[in-house]
């Protein structure tokens, strides 16, 4: 069975995520440093203040972890709540001297391995409702919103700094 919906989700996918590695290839050190800015709005009622290499190294990161979610809501398994803010802030704390080498040793690691996890998913799958913290949602939304719409997001807020 060819999983077609899938396999686009995956290009989908693959698409901003070269875009974002493309972004962080061009920055230089100054830029590096900059404080990212809200885009396009605040998420969360959080200000996004923290450095655009940690903001990078955030979203380097957090593939894998928004795939497990993904992965965890098909199979049926419950989707704790978690506190963004605090993660989001420990991070910021324990990676304040990330380089942009690590940042795109760990985004050029993760890149098929993401892709052929959303291929995985079967096309039957995609559009079953379940319940995740946010609300109901299904698979393809949790692609699209959450793995592919945060990497843009935190893209955005990477971009705004620079205006």
């Amino acid at each position: 069975m060819t999983n077609t919906r899938s396999a686009l989700l995956a290009e989908q996918y693959e698409a901003a995520h070269d875009e974002f590695v493309r972004l962080v290839e061009s920055l230089d050190d100054d830029q590096w440093h900059l404080a990212g800015k809200n885009f396009p709005q605040r998420i969360d009622n959080e200000d996004e203040g923290r450095p655009v290499g940690v903001i990078a190294h955030h979203v380097a990161t957090n593939g894998d972890w928004i795939t497990e979610r993904i992965q965890t809501m098909l199979a049926g398994g419950p989707l704790a709540p978690v506190n963004m803010r605090a993660i989001n802030s420990e991070h910021a704390r324990s990676h304040a001297n990330v380089t942009k080498d690590e940042v795109l040793r760990l985004l050029r690691a993760s890149k098929g391995r993401i892709a052929n996890a959303v291929r995985a998913i079967p096309d039957d799958q995609l559009d079953i409702q379940r319940s995740t913290p946010a609300g109901s949602m299904s698979a393809a939304e949790r692609v699209e919103k959450v793995l592919i719409g945060h990497m843009k997001q935190h893209q955005g807020s990477i971009e705004a700094a620079f205006d």
